[in-house]
């Protein structure tokens, strides 16, 4: 829920990526089942012991609380709850409506949690505010995500046989192995690298050269004219 979910797959398949194809697919079956298997009883633990929401999200809340305590709330529109607070001391003012989940600051709409202007409303009205947390974050919900089990894959020669469509690989799709594979992906402006303009050699102005290269250049240009 916060993390991007391509670094979540490369920390489940660390040190996994030059495997064969095969013990690929097999460590990736294991550190799933060990990941849902633990997560799963994580979940199980926090709700027994009485916890609604995940440890991120209880602490944010617990610091978006705190926060709105410096903020003075005017009740704009009790019938459709709609408010307006103000931050102290810097007297930013900002529209809250509860029965729409939105607030001008963006964190009630992007983390769907109570931000400290929503907070301040709830104590205003006395509202309970666990109602406009999203489900997502609830750990009976987190638990329901964890479900899935596993089982062994067992002996191989014991697997019922394949009798369905085969897949078939096209050639003209095949990665060329020699030389560095061509980048895809969009460049931004971290790839201050490659984005720069090629080097110029300051004797003769052009571009690619080098003082290795430049010499070998003139020397077989050199040989050329004396033959």
């Amino acid at each position: 829920m916060t993390t991007n979910l391509v670094e979540c797959i490369n920390s489940v398949l660390k040190g996994a990526r030059n495997l064969p194809i095969t013990a690929l697919v097999k460590a990736t079956f294991y550190r799933l089942n060990e990941l849902f298997t633990r997560k799963r009883f994580e979940a199980e633990a926090r709700i027994s012991a009485g916890y609604i929401f995940s440890e991120l999200v209880t602490s944010k809340l617990h610091a978006n609380q705190l926060a709105s305590g410096n903020i003075q709330v005017n009740c704009f529109d009790r019938q459709n709850e709609v408010f307006e607070v103000r931050e102290m001391p810097s007297g930013l003012e900002y529209a809250v409506d509860l029965r729409r989940h939105q607030c001008d600051c963006g964190e009630f709409q992007v983390d769907r949690i109570p931000c400290r202007h929503v907070f301040a409303c709830y104590a205003n009205q006395r509202l309970d505010w666990q109602v406009y947390v999203h489900d997502v974050y609830k750990m009976d919900q987190v638990r329901w995500v964890y479900r899935a089990r596993f089982r062994p894959l067992g002996n191989p020669t014991t697997w019922p046989a394949y009798n369905r469509l085969r897949f078939v690989p096209n050639p003209y799709l095949r990665r060329v192995t020699k030389g560095r594979p061509r980048m895809m992906r969009f460049l931004n402006e971290m790839d201050t690298r490659i984005l720069r303009r090629p080097r110029r050699y300051r004797q003769c102005g052009v571009e690619g050269h080098s003082r290795s290269r430049y010499r070998q250049s003139v020397g077989a240009s050199g040989g050329d004219n004396a033959r």
